[in-house]
C-alpha cells in the first residue's frame, strides 16, 4: 500500500472534516439530498466513472469498489499530484482488493 498518498493529500483531506464531526457537526438535509442526487446520477448514467485519488484508495478501497460494482461504474485513477509510479500503485492496489478494469493508467489516453 506504500506510495498511494502524497504529503499534500494528507494535509488537504480530512483534517477539518474529522474535527467538525467530533465537535458535533452533523450532515445537513441539503447535503443528504445532494448525496442522493449524486447516487441517482451514477445509477442513471450510461457509462458511469468514479475518479479515485490516493486518499480514497488508501482509506476506503473496499467501499469504493463496492460502490462501483453496485452502480456499474468503472474506477479511474485520477491524481492532482500525479506520477506514473503512483498511478500504477493505486491501480494495482485497487485490483488486489477486487476491482476490475481500472482506468487511468494507459498512456495513450493521457492528456499529458
Amino acid at each position: 500500500m506504500a506510495g498511494l498518498v502524497v504529503p499534500e493529500g494528507l494535509a488537504a483531506h480530512g483534517r477539518g472534516e474529522a474535527f467538525d464531526y467530533i465537535l458535533g457537526e452533523r450532515t445537513t438535509e441539503q447535503a443528504k439530498r445532494a448525496i442522493e442526487a449524486a447516487a441517482a446520477m451514477l445509477l442513471l448514467a450510461k457509462r458511469p466513472v468514479i475518479s479515485v485519488n490516493g486518499n480514497v484508495a488508501a482509506l476506503v478501497p473496499d467501499e469504493i469498489i463496492k460502490l462501483a460494482k453496485a452502480t456499474g461504474a468503472k474506477l479511474e485513477v485520477n491524481l492532482f499530484h500525479s506520477s506514473r509510479k503512483r498511478e500504477l500503485a493505486i491501480a494495482r492496489w485497487l485490483r488486489t482488493r477486487g476491482a476490475k478494469g481500472v482506468l487511468g493508467t494507459d498512456r495513450k489516453f493521457s492528456t499529458r
